[in-house]
């Protein structure tokens, strides 16, 4: 909110928090499920208008954004020692049948830059259009083998030993996609561009400039569109950085300043409408399981400290403190290795020996293809899989300074930790003719109506029991900095 002065008016008596964006990724930069949500650096200030001595606001801001993602590849492996002597170290106490269990496979990191210009037109009293333009200067990933992790004492991963990339020597599995040994995998896109837009309207209700025994609550609701060029492995990939779905977003904000503290809360959802026409989140003929990414929700909180400020002159100094928790919902989304499946699977050749450490058979359900169904799953696999929930655990420290009343910098430290999680967590169907039906395990397709009860997103070689792919020791970094101008 802002009538003759906006900084000066801020200073008195509203909020002022620097929470820069913490952004999932899920990889929300460039497309992949965001495990960081975006939040703007005053959640509780309001541009308005119409007022007798402020008639319009405005406040343009620039934030640049580095994020680093770490994450350790898992995937699940059948001990047992009455087949594989080596595994009586590993599970000396499997039961019979053996035991799945989770064996480390690769280290996986992205890095990404964006410029994010974001403008915010008062419209009414204490009513705000908020709209952001994310560009992405560069998205890049790189996927090696896990090795030692730094103790020789271990048995160092590579090809000779992986279920996900193994050598010609390593006649146990199917290779899913090409890792050198000592090296990063090879044809990973590089990719930038103008990202997808976010508009917003915000409200303020309560408001302690208009009364100042109150504090501040403000209202949100957003739409993001899919304005970038989506996502696609290669060689179909163009460098877009969209994810093409349609989001519908809410958020409410509080705060209350107390001497020179000043305590705020923060609750934000969305919740994936629909996609775009080149979208990869299409709805298949059969018993699909999800067609969108999962809705997202998360809850933050934390208190500025305001060491220094002269109103008389519109210059504030404030440190930011502020944590959070936000949930992601299971549903068929970008991943950490979607570039990967995607590019092992157009090397996929099923007429080939499946031992023979060449060929790449991650497909779709072939059991829900049949000629009669009219929109069926894509031939070759385009790396889309169903990621299970997981909670994203994060904390920031921010500074701030108001220089001017037409002036303001700030930087910011994050730090978020996800929950482990499969990346690829697909049922294989439902079992629609009362026949019967466990996961991984279903009646053979002999008919339409059986092919119908399989779900065309499930991947046999990804998704089964005993195959599925997990991430785990998930860290996320980013630093930021902004600068606004206030009118």
């Amino acid at each position: 909110m802002m009538r003759q002065a906006l900084l000066t008016s801020h200073l008195k008596k509203s909020a002022q928090l620097t929470l820069i964006a913490l952004t999932a990724l899920p990889l929300t930069i460039g497309g992949l499920t965001p495990v960081l949500t975006s939040f703007a650096a005053e959640p509780t200030i309001v541009a308005d208008a119409a007022e007798e001595d402020n008639p319009f606001d405005f406040i343009g801001e620039v934030f640049y954004r580095r994020h680093l993602r770490r994450s350790k590849i898992t995937r699940e492996y059948n001990c047992d020692p009455r087949v594989n002597p080596d595994d009586s170290i590993t599970c000396p106490n499997a039961p019979v049948g053996g035991q799945i269990i989770n064996v480390k496979e690769l280290r996986y990191a992205r890095y990404t830059h964006e410029v994010v210009p974001r403008a915010r037109f008062g419209l009414y009293r204490d009513l705000e259009l908020w709209i952001e333009a994310p560009i992405v200067i560069e998205d890049t990933q790189e996927v090696r083998f896990a090795g030692n992790g730094g103790d020789p004492t271990k048995t160092a991963v590579d090809s000779s030993i992986s279920s996900i990339s193994p050598s010609g020597n390593n006649q146990s599995y199917q290779q899913l996609f090409s890792v050198p040994d000592g090296g990063n995998m090879a044809g990973l896109p590089r990719r930038a561009g103008f990202g997808d837009m976010l508009f917003k309207l915000r409200y303020a209700p309560v408001s302690s400039e208009r009364d100042d025994t109150r504090g501040d609550w403000v209202l949100e609701l957003g739409y993001r569109a899919p304005t970038g060029s989506e996502m696609r492995p290669r060689p179909l990939s163009t460098g877009g950085v969209g994810r093409g779905v349609h989001e519908l977003m809410f958020g409410t904000s509080f705060s209350r300043r107390f001497d020179f503290v000043e305590p705020y809360a923060r609750f934000e959802g969305s919740l994936p409408l629909g996609s775009s026409l080149n979208s990869p989140f299409k709805n298949y003929t059969g018993s699909q399981e999800y067609q969108l990414p999962g809705a997202r929700g998360g809850f933050d909180f934390g208190v500025e400290f305001i060491p220094f400020e002269n109103p008389r002159e519109n210059v504030k100094i404030f440190i930011d403190l502020g944590f959070g928790i936000a949930y992601q919902a299971e549903g068929r989304d970008y991943s950490e290795l979607f570039d990967a499946f995607a590019l092992g699977a157009q090397s996929c050749n099923p007429d080939l020996d499946s031992r023979d450490g060449r060929d790449n058979c991650a497909l779709y359900n072939p059991n829900a293809r049949d000629s009669s169904f009219p929109n069926q799953a894509p031939d070759i696999f385009d790396g889309i899989t169903t990621v299970e929930q997981f909670v994203t655990v994060r904390g920031h420290l921010g500074l701030g300074v108001y220089a001017s009343e037409f002036f303001k910098i700030g930087a910011d430290l994050a730090l978020a930790h996800e929950s482990e999680h499969n990346l690829t967590n697909a049922e294989i169907g439902r079992d629609l003719n009362n026949v019967g039906e466990e996961r991984g395990v279903f009646v053979p397709p002999e008919t339409t109506q059986q092919r119908s009860e399989h779900n065309p997103t499930y991947v046999p070689n990804l998704d089964a029991i005993g195959r599925r792919v997990r991430v785990e020791e998930t860290t996320i970094f980013t630093v930021s900095a902004y600068l606004g101008l206030l009118f």
